[in-house]
């Protein structure tokens, strides 16, 4: 739906690329905030998922995201490839803290960060 492509699974990490095209862009002709909120929402939940499978996570049903704050730097056009990248900044048993970002591939310029936290349900 979002040629979303998971490039990098590790513990505490993950990494996708998306190619921004004509469906995404709001009337100004720029990706939309909704939708790279929804990029950096899934990469933080996948972030989230390679922890799991420890021990503390064996009676979990699964994720849900309890909060989960963007800031916009800059904007992405249609044809960019852009990166965006999740990482775990602390784990509990009810609760992961996770922190993300897109940047360009081409050029590296940042153009949204995020920080998270996933209710574990039980």
């Amino acid at each position: 739906m979002f040629n979303f492509n998971i490039i990098e699974f590790r513990e505490g990490y993950a990494q996708a690329e998306v190619l921004v095209d004509e469906t995404w862009i709001n009337p100004f002709g720029i990706a939309h905030g909704g939708f790279l909120f929804t990029m950096l929402d899934e990469i933080l939940g996948t972030a989230c998922c390679s922890i799991l499978m420890k021990p503390i996570y064996a009676d979990a049903k699964g994720l849900s995201t309890t909060n989960h704050d963007i800031f916009f730097h800059s904007m992405a056009k249609p044809g960019d490839k852009l990166l965006i990248n999740g990482r775990i900044t602390s784990a509990r048993k009810n609760m992961i803290f996770v922190e993300g970002h897109i940047e360009s591939k081409d050029s590296g310029v940042l153009v949204a960060e995020s920080k998270g936290i996933w209710f574990v349900k039980r």
